[in-house]
């Protein structure tokens, strides 16, 4: 990979037919960007939890979902934006506590998620959520 950071965007309606494209995608990414299989593996299962959690509460009226896989020397980082609730970022609660903690709703054991990348980051600005997955690339020894 050259150090020259890498975006690829996506947006999906409420269809969740090419989740698992994007799975593919993300997957991909990893390993061009010289993730292990197993991490490349882990990222792209957790971008696949996430992004059906969040298409599952985004209407129609929000727009759909753009995803942003962004690849950089040290790290790969999976954004996903979408209009709609101002907070908590769509479904977070069921990413950070773990399930009998969560909203009663079935979802992401938020554990499993953490365990599969190394940071979770939300914020909402001017309407838009974005939360992003986190995942830095080990070096070689």
């Amino acid at each position: 990979m050259t150090s020259e950071p890498v975006q690829v965007m996506f947006h999906l309606d409420q269809n969740s037919a090419l989740v698992g494209v994007l799975r593919g995608a993300v997957q991909f990414q990893a390993v061009q960007a010289g993730f292990e299989a197993e991490s490349s593996a882990e990222i792209a299962a957790a971008s696949e939890a996430v992004c059906r959690e969040t298409l599952s509460q985004v209407t129609d009226a929000d727009g759909g979902l753009d995803i942003a896989l962004d690849t950089y020397a040290d790290r790969m980082e999976v954004s996903f934006l979408h209009r709609g609730q101002a907070a908590p970022a769509v479904g977070l609660e069921k990413f950070a506590l773990p399930a009998d903690f969560a909203t009663g709703s079935e979802g992401i054991n938020g554990l499993e998620l953490l365990s599969r990348v190394d940071r979770v980051l939300y914020n909402t600005e001017n309407g838009r959520v974005r939360t992003t997955l986190v995942k830095f690339l080990k070096p070689h020894n």
